[in-house]
């Protein structure tokens, strides 16, 4: 079945995908963090020589409108990198929350915080609603590094080099501040950067996907661009 990007219906649909995704994740995560309890503690020693700076809390909420807007860009500017995220970072998400069910883990990093600042509150507040279970792989670190190499390769941001540089900046100093931040052992954040290469080849290489994601994206003559599915 073909379908025209470039028709309201087609982008409307496509648009539903991981949105509805969305509150299947926060349903499912949700749970996680009120029942499950870890088995597994992460740690490497190189935790101990991470320093804390609360500065890194910037750069880790900014992640939270970064995702919405790089799917919106995408889904205006750029389907073949749309229809990207949504494969590799749905699929990711979901094998996160399998590892979280079946290994479930967590970390014990947090120290009490070192100043009394409007950041080391916003940190506060950032420990009070997230518990440092389900780390690993970190969804912070996975979810950055599938949108650092996204915007890459983007046909759409390539004459738009500062952009892109400052997106590809923005997503490794959101890796850094996961540990940064005691968010995240190195541990998680090097699986979510691992889990992120691994599905980059998967998806780019055999074109894998779940349902409405199992989508082509090629042009056709006229230069509209379908998808076929």
């Amino acid at each position: 079945m073909a379908l025209n990007w470039n028709e309201e219906q087609t982008r409307r649909r496509m648009l539903a995908v991981p949105v509805a995704y969305f509150f299947f994740y926060l349903l499912y995560f949700t749970l996680l963090q009120e029942y499950a309890r870890p088995k597994f503690w992460v740690y490497t020693e190189l935790d101990a020589y991470i320093p804390f700076f609360e500065g890194f809390v910037i750069p880790y909420v900014l992640w939270f409108p970064l995702v919405p807007l790089m799917f919106l860009y995408f889904h205006r500017r750029d389907p073949e990198s749309y229809v990207y995220l949504c494969r590799t970072i749905l699929t990711g998400l979901t094998l996160c929350l399998l590892i979280y069910t079946v290994l479930p883990n967590g970390q014990l990093l947090r120290r009490p915080l070192p100043r009394d600042n409007i950041l080391c509150q916003l940190v506060a507040l950032i420990r009070k609603t997230d518990p440092p279970i389900n780390v690993c792989p970190s969804i912070h670190g996975f979810v950055s590094a599938t949108i650092g190499i996204a915007a890459a390769r983007a046909g759409s941001l390539r004459e738009h080099k500062a952009v892109r540089r400052g997106i590809l900046t923005l997503t490794i100093l959101i890796c850094m501040s996961t540990m940064f931040l005691k968010q995240h052992s190195a541990v998680d954040v090097v699986c979510g950067l691992i889990l992120s290469v691994v599905l980059d080849l998967l998806v780019r290489r055999w074109n894998p996907g779940l349902g409405l994601l199992r989508l082509v994206v090629r042009p056709r003559a006229g230069g509209r661009t379908v998808m076929e599915t």
